[in-house]
């Protein structure tokens, strides 16, 4: 248990440290609560992206065959914000057989374990780039609207 009480001690001081690195003094508790909320709901979609590319990259390293065909692939985001490039870029790495290699002015690049899967999941990445602009707001800021829930 002491280690689990020091962890929550640390994850709280950390929280107070950093925590204006997400989020600004200028926003309301209110959508502080909407922005947890969604991230909240957004997390069992990753988690279900991340089951369903671990079961393909099994698939592929188990295959007699093993068809993998690595390569480069490139997606571009609208991010300007550098709390959403770096939630994309780790949304696109915690994915099996997937690896965010570099980012430039908005453009990832990602070395895909199968390069037409990794253009295929990318393309997808577009529902990730607007979840995550739901999420956020597209300046990084949470949503000043109701509308929409993921």
């Amino acid at each position: 248990f002491f280690y689990i009480g020091a962890g929550i001690v640390c994850c709280g001081i950390v929280t107070l440290i950093s925590g204006d690195l997400i989020f600004r003094s200028n926003v309301s508790i209110s959508q502080s609560a909407r922005v947890f909320t969604r991230l909240v709901l957004y997390i069992p979609k990753l988690l279900v992206a991340i089951l369903h590319a671990n079961l393909d990259v099994a698939y592929r390293v188990l295959h007699p065959k093993m068809p993998i065909d690595p390569g480069i692939v490139t997606v571009d985001t609208s991010f300007q914000n550098d709390v959403l490039r770096t939630s994309f870029a780790n949304a696109v790495t915690l994915t099996p057989g997937t690896v965010t290699v570099d980012v430039i002015d908005g453009r990832f690049i990602v070395h895909a374990l199968v390069r037409e899967a990794g253009e295929e999941d990318l393309l997808k990445g577009k529902s990730i780039e607007r979840d995550l602009a739901r999420i956020f707001g597209e300046g990084g800021q949470p949503p000043s609207d109701e509308t929409g829930d993921l």
